[in-house]
Formats: structure tokens, C-alpha cells, sequence
């Protein structure tokens, strides 16, 4: 295994571009990596055609590598090479085919196949592959995948792609059939593209699919700061009476209020203060736009709302060890039970959402900038003149 840098990405953008491990966390080291997946040589051996797979680092790139380790109708028949790094974007925010495919003539490929996490829409429709028959390129969107059962997902995609460029028009694809789906013509030339199947709306499925690609619960770490100041607030509720009075005095919808108060602005704080709000103009359009922010919030939710779950049971936890039942009787003149520990454990977690915006303070800017895919596409985009 060779490893190199594309060309038109410098080391130092391809070290700022990082990928991810196979726990979903950042790195820089696959950035550029390129892999080449031959099938054992037979008796009568000719010269198979060369297939490319370019793919974006992190966890798209994770996906293929299984993809390619494990068996496919394809695999077998190409000479396949596998190369990672960050697919570029024009400035209108949609992915550059043009420098794809120059990329796939310097590499001398038959057919090309990229694999990227952008989700792609054609006249409101999504994409979840895209056939440039004049090219023999293909284009599979992880988003259009949706959030469960990606794997079974991209190598149908994968197969579906090979078996369509088979052909040499889409009319030809279209009259052999064979590939297992309609295909929808594009505006430009032999150009098409596949819709997914599935029981939700496309959109909505792709929007999920944007979620499952911003990992959520393998970004709490990226959010220490928050937990530590939420903790450190949370840890009042133990030690003053004041809060155990407030807490048990207080009815279950209340409560409940200020929870969702909280949540919601630790969610709006760190969507604000780390710019995570994406314009149509920056992504592509108000529909692309709308699907960025519904999933820059729901994958804000899913992480605060994990934060503030382990808050609670860890001051409860802490609340039955600490506090003698005795003392709390005496202390609000009441019998101890185990729902006025849990009362307090619930306003002490929901103060500490609060006191959680001042610790994001203090996590990486840059790493609170990864926690979603709109944040993720600007790095794409060319930084100066030479790079365009």
C-alpha cells in the first residue's frame, strides 16, 4: 500500500483535511491514501479493465474499504484501485465532476465510481447514484443511503453503477435493463441518475442519512468542556439544601420545562457561536439548505441530549451516595424517597445544560466545527486563486 497526496491538494490542506479512524474521530494520515485491489491471477490471465474508487475520508471511506474487503459481482472482473481524499465543490456548493474526471483520465481508469458523503438532489429528487455514461463515471451519495443498514446499501448502489456503465448510453441501460431500477434521465447529455426506493420520503431519508454521517455519540468527546461545566454546575445540586427544596417543591411539568429550556440552548449556543447555521447560498439551494440545518440540529439534539442523560444519572448516582436519607428528612422537613433524589438529580442536570454554554468555550473551535456535514462541505471549497 502506497500512500500520496492528489495533486491540486497541498500537504499542509491535506493535513487540515484529515479523515476519520474506524471509530468515526479525525485523522490525517489516510488523507490521500491509495489502495489497489487485484483478484489472484489465473492460468489464462488477461488485462481486466480498471475501475477507480475515489471516496471521502473519515467514515465514507471506512464503507468502502469493507466494501471492496468483501465480495462482489464486480470485484473480480477489474483491476481495482481505491484512493481517499476530500472531493472537491464548486463555488455554487456542488461537487466539481469536471476535476473528478480529470483525475480519472490521469489515473488512466475505464470506469470511475466516487463515493461521497454530499447529499444530491436533481429537480427535488434525491440522487443516491449518478451515471455520466460519456465518462463512465458514477457518482454514489452516502447521504441518499439513510441511516441503517448503509453496507447493504452502498454495494447495491456499487453494483447497480457498474452494471448500468456497462452500457454505453443511458437509452442502450434502459433498453437491456438489468440494473434493477428506473432510470431517470438528467439535463445534461448521457447523463442519469437512480432514485432510492424506500418507504419515506426521499428527502426525509436523506436528511437521516446526513445525521447517521455526523455521528453524534461518537462526537461527544469533542464536547468535554460542556460536560465538564455542566458537571461542575450539576455537582451544586448534591451539596445545597436550597436546590433539594426547589427540586422536590417543584411538579413534574416544570421540570420538564426547564429541561427542554436547557437543552435547547446548549443546541442554539453552540449552533450560534460555532456558525454552524448553513445560507442556501453557501450549500446549493433553500431545499439542500433545509436539509443541512435539520440534520445540524437533530445531531446537535442526539449529543446534548446524551450529555445530559449521563449528567442526570451521574448525579443521581452520586445524590443516593452522598446524601443520608436522615439528614434530607431533618433538612426539608419531609420523608426521604427515592423521587425527591431524582427530582433533584433532574434540576441539577438541567442547570448544569445552562452552564454548559460557557465550557463550550473551551473545546476546539475546529473540532466543534466538524460536528456537521454543512461545516464539513466549506472545507472543500478552494481557499485561493491557486487552487482553483
Amino acid at each position: 500500500m502506497a500512500e500520496q497526496t492528489p495533486e491540486g491538494v497541498s500537504a499542509r490542506d491535506a493535513e487540515d483535511q484529515g479523515g476519520q479512524d474506524q471509530h468515526g474521530q479525525q485523522e490525517t494520515s489516510n488523507q490521500g491514501q491509495r489502495t489497489q485491489h487485484e483478484a489472484e491471477p489465473s492460468a489464462e490471465a488477461e488485462e481486466k479493465p480498471t475501475l477507480a474508487i475515489y471516496s471521502d475520508p473519515g467514515r465514507t471511506s471506512m464503507h468502502v474499504r469493507r466494501l471492496l474487503e468483501g465480495r462482489t459481482p464486480w470485484g473480480e472482473d477489474h483491476e481495482i484501485t481505491h484512493q481517499q481524499l476530500l472531493l472537491p465543490l464548486r463555488s455554487d456548493g456542488t461537487l466539481d465532476l469536471d476535476e473528478v474526471s480529470r483525475w480519472a483520465e490521469e489515473d488512466g481508469s475505464e470506469i470511475t465510481i466516487v463515493v461521497t458523503e454530499i447529499p444530491r438532489l436533481e429537480d427535488g429528487l434525491t440522487k443516491s447514484v449518478e451515471l455520466d455514461f460519456e465518462s463512465r463515471l458514477a457518482v454514489i451519495s452516502m447521504a441518499s443511503l439513510g441511516p441503517i443498514a448503509v453496507m447493504r446499501s452502498l454495494r447495491r448502489e456499487a453494483d447497480r453503477a457498474v452494471e448500468a456503465l456497462a452500457h454505453q448510453s443511458v437509452e442502450e441501460a434502459r433498453a437491456k435493463g438489468g440494473h434493477g431500477v428506473r432510470l431517470e434521465e438528467g439535463r445534461e447529455g448521457q447523463r442519469a441518475y437512480i432514485t432510492p426506493q424506500h418507504s419515506l420520503p426521499g428527502r426525509v431519508w436523506m436528511t437521516l442519512g446526513m445525521v447517521s454521517n455526523n455521528e453524534p455519540l461518537l462526537s461527544l468527546p469533542r464536547l468535554s468542556g460542556v460536560f465538564a461545566a455542566a458537571c461542575a454546575t450539576g455537582a451544586f445540586g448534591i451539596f445545597y439544601d436550597s436546590i433539594w427544596d426547589m427540586a422536590i417543591s417543584l411538579p413534574g411539568w416544570r421540570l420538564a420545562i426547564i429541561s427542554c429550556a436547557g437543552v435547547a440552548f446548549l443546541v442554539l449556543w453552540l449552533i450560534t457561536r460555532n456558525r454552524l447555521w448553513d445560507r442556501p447560498s453557501a450549500v446549493g439551494g433553500k431545499r439542500l439548505a433545509l436539509m443541512y440545518n435539520t440534520s445540524t440540529v437533530i445531531s446537535l439534539l442526539v449529543s446534548v441530549l446524551s450529555l445530559y442523560a449521563l449528567l442526570y444519572l451521574g448525579v443521581l448516582v452520586i445524590s443516593l451516595v452522598l446524601i443520608e436519607p436522615g439528614y434530607m428528612a431533618e433538612s426539608l422537613q419531609v420523608e426521604a424517597a427515592f423521587s425527591n433524589y431524582r427530582d433533584i438529580a433532574w434540576l441539577a442536570a438541567s442547570l448544569g445544560t445552562f452552564a454548559g454554554a460557557i465550557g463550550s468555550n473551551f473545546d476546539d473551535d475546529s473540532d466543534l466545527r466538524n460536528l456537521t456535514q454543512g461545516t464539513r462541505e466549506r472545507q472543500r471549497y478552494p481557499r485561493d486563486e491557486e487552487q482553483q
